[in-house]
This record gives structure tokens, C-alpha cells and sequence, in this order.
């Protein structure tokens, strides 16, 4: 299979963008509702996206690539035989990253007791470009589909987060707020006010404690 570009005007930067824009609504979100803690996580610079009917992705950020991995357990891939082949024709470096970290986060146990990576497609990239030898269609249908607001241009993507959660106007300014600090200086510890704080809009111990876990995460603290 030959590898395609999909789309020139998406590319890491954009894709990591709204990754943090996903991951700050959620973590304001998950205060009001604990219980969806599973649905988005960063592990350094592994973020991790998991839904309630058998969609889960991860996507491994570098300096100078990105390879997204992802699952559709109601999708059946037959003609690729094991998770690495979604990666042929990609540059080694991919090839070793996915290997290395990405598909450490889809691992599944088969009836034979054997633990190996399980995903129905694959996408990667660089400051450029996408690229996966899968067609759109495909990668949507495959697992794609959990990336349908990270891949939006932010204005619209904080607007579809707003309807998703139901975000009070409140909430919205706070996500506005920190996603902004963290575009424009990713790798500065952020804290957030005490007043900030109160933009949540909870006092829900467990709720909170669930925020703190999600914000430091990506580098975003509490003022104590």
C-alpha cells in the first residue's frame, strides 16, 4: 500500500492544537461530570482519546513528528494482518516512534492469551502534512471519528465543545483563556487563580479532584 497526504492544510501543530483545546474543555467539564475522567488523558506526550462504544486513539507528539494509532472495535480490518503495517512507507523515525509509544497504548490480549497492539488504522505526520495509507473515509469509519473536533479550526471546535458539554458561558471564557496561554507558551507551567477556579463552577470534591488530575496533566495547576 502506498501511502497517501490528506490534507496539507492539517499538519502537527494544527492537530496538537486541538488536542489541548479537547483536553482543557474536558478538564473543566469532568469537574461536573467524573465519571467521563476515562474519555481524554495525556501521559507526557501521549494523548489518549477513549469513547463509550468502542472508539479509542492515541496519538505520540515529537519535535519533529506526530503518529496517531486508533481502534474501531465495531470495524473488522481484515486485509491488514498486524497493527505496524498501517505504518508502510512511513519515514523509520514514524515507524520506530509508533512501535515504541503509540501502540503501547492499544494493546489487547487475543484468545490465545498472546498481548499484542489492536488498531484499525493509522494516521502520521509532520509540521506539513498527514499522511496514512488509508483514505479519509476510512480512517473515519476506522476510529477517525474521535478526532472530529480536534481537527476544526478552534473557534468552531470551542463551540462544538460548548454544545457537547453544555459549557455556561463562563466556562467557555476560562477554556478560551488557558488555551490561549498554552498555543501561545506550550511548555510554561500554567496556574490557574482561585477566582479561575470558581469558573468551574463546582464544589464537588470528587468532580474537582478529577479536574486537578486532567489540567496538571498538561501542565496546568491550582493556586493554593
Amino acid at each position: 500500500m502506498i501511502p497517501m497526504t490528506l490534507n496539507s492544510q492539517f499538519n502537527k501543530n494544527n492537530l496538537w492544537s486541538g488536542c489541548i483545546l479537547a483536553s482543557i474543555a474536558h478538564a473543566i467539564m469532568v469537574a461536573h461530570y467524573p465519571e467521563l475522567s476515562y474519555e481524554h488523558s495525556w501521559d507526557e506526550d501521549n494523548y489518549s482519546i477513549v469513547d463509550d462504544s468502542g472508539g479509542r486513539g492515541t496519538i505520540t507528539f515529537k519535535e519533529n513528528y506526530f503518529v496517531g494509532a486508533f481502534r474501531n472495535d465495531n470495524f473488522l480490518r481484515t486485509d491488514i494482518s498486524t497493527a505496524i503495517d498501517f505504518f508502510t512507507g512511513a519515514p523509520i523515525d514514524v515507524i520506530e516512534l509508533a512501535k515504541n509509544e503509540t501502540l503501547e497504548y492499544l494493546l489487547e490480549e487475543d484468545e490465545k492469551g498472546t498481548i499484542s497492539p489492536s488498531i484499525t488504522t493509522a494516521i502520521w505526520g509532520d509540521n506539513d502534512t498527514i499522511t496514512s495509507i488509508d483514505n479519509i473515509v476510512r480512517i473515519v469509519q476506522c476510529g477517525g471519528y474521535l478526532l472530529e473536533k480536534q481537527l476544526l479550526d478552534s473557534d468552531v471546535a470551542i463551540e462544538g465543545w460548548r454544545d457537547y458539554y453544555e459549557m455556561t458561558s463562563e466556562q467557555v471564557d476560562l477554556l478560551r483563556s488557558i488555551y490561549v496561554r498554552k498555543i501561545n507558551k506550550p511548555h510554561e507551567k500554567i496556574t490557574l487563580t482561585k477566582s479561575e477556579i470558581k469558573q468551574i463552577g463546582t464544589e464537588s470534591i470528587e468532580g474537582l479532584s478529577e479536574s486537578v488530575n486532567s489540567f496538571e496533566e498538561i501542565g496546568v495547576y491550582s493556586e493554593k
